[in-house]
């Protein structure tokens, strides 16, 4: 109840600074954001409820910006799901904040950002190309998906090359009682237009957070590792993406690659894409273990453990 009423006045003050904004001549250039909503249906080869349908799915995001550096950003995310022949109708399985910090820029090379923040392990969790309707199962077999905790984080770009480093915090009251969940740190570069190289790791508490949540092979164990490796190219028309990851827990291992053109490029419809893509997933575990995909099996409270 506490994370709802802190959410509720979030929101309520991101809604009061939009208004005073509406007010100046600057207001569009100062709030920003987008929503998004989609939905999707799929057929599960050999299984006893072989569809499995998302509605309504929506993504809202916004970005104010405060003046001096300084900005607020705001992501939350509804996806309902029908799997296994009904409807998930619980509003806190199917809500997440996936979004809810402050950020100060001093420059291009050097940002700070505290609050409800992103992990950046992997393709997915760092917003990088994924063509695929659900989350690839290189990536959601083995982390959570749109990885998020409480923390704070230090990140940046300069020239070609981009990085962050975070640390994350696991919550409680009193906040005396409150654990460090782990750090994780992403670098990248960009040796050609349109190419992105990077290397992402987490270690950390395997007992709380989102990874322990969504990952039932990290139950026995006391520190959980991940380390990917991805690389997208987006130029010409072309998607081509993928990644590699290993985590300690059974020494899992994953693979995935992608690739897909934009035929609209070609018919010269600058504002509209038709991409037909393939796609290969590959996960390799050394114990029989289950699996699951991270955002359809995950069950995020109101606020996700989040301060």
């Amino acid at each position: 109840m506490h994370k709802l009423r802190f959410l509720f006045s979030a929101l309520c003050l991101l809604a009061c600074s939009a208004n005073m904004l509406a007010q100046d001549s600057t207001a569009q250039q100062r709030l920003t954001g987008y929503v998004m909503t989609e939905m999707n249906y799929g057929h599960r080869h050999g299984q006893e409820h072989p569809t499995l349908t998302d509605f309504p799915h929506i993504l809202a995001n916004a970005t104010l910006t405060l003046g001096k550096g300084w900005s607020a950003v705001a992501e939350v995310e509804y996806e309902r799901f029908h799997s296994e022949g009904a409807w998930a109708n619980n509003f806190c399985d199917n809500y997440t904040t996936n979004k809810l910090y402050i950020n100060k820029q001093w420059s291009e090379a050097l940002n700070v950002k505290a609050g409800i923040i992103d992990i950046p392990v992997g393709t997915t969790n760092a917003g990088g190309p994924a063509l695929t309707i659900y989350d690839p199962l290189s990536e959601s077999t083995l982390m959570p998906m749109t990885w998020h905790e409480g923390g704070a984080a230090v990140w940046g770009r300069h020239g070609n090359v981009h990085y962050e480093v975070g640390a994350y915090v696991y919550p409680s009251a009193p906040l005396k009682h409150s654990r460090l969940l782990g750090a994780a740190t992403r670098v990248g570069i960009e040796p050609l237009n349109g190419l992105d190289l990077s290397l992402s790791a987490f270690y950390g508490s395997a007992k709380e957070g989102m990874d322990q949540r969504d990952n039932p092979n990290l139950i026995e164990y006391d520190h959980a590792f991940h380390a990917a490796f991805d690389f997208a190219y987006l130029a010409n028309g072309w998607t081509i993406d993928g990644q590699l990851i290993a985590s300690n827990a059974h020494n899992n291992k994953a693979a995935g690659l992608e690739a897909g053109y934009d035929l609209a490029t070609t018919l010269g419809l600058p504002s509209f894409s038709i991409i037909p893509f393939a796609r290969y997933d590959g996960y390799f575990m050394s114990t029989t273990s289950s699996a699951t995909n991270g955002r359809q099996a995950s069950t995020h409270p109101c606020l996700s453990d989040s301060p």
